[in-house]
């Protein structure tokens, strides 16, 4: 007949997948990947942002005539 298809990598990556949108749904996936790149030496915190802005620059409009 013919050779049979090693599905191997595509079965991998459905796991994979799958894995990533439960973790994802169950909120654990953000503090895993934190603590993973803290292991390895590559984990940058979060910007604080402030809520006020060092400026306020107002919206441009244009006038009618």
């Amino acid at each position: 007949m013919g050779e049979r298809v090693n599905l191997t990598w595509f079965y991998f990556h459905c796991v994979l997948a799958l894995v990533i949108i439960v973790t994802d749904a169950k909120g654990t996936l953000e503090p895993a990947v934190n603590k993973f790149e803290q292991k390895i030496g590559l984990y940058t915190p979060p910007d604080t942002i402030d809520s006020t802005p060092p400026y306020y620059i107002p919206p441009i409009q244009e006038e009618d005539n």
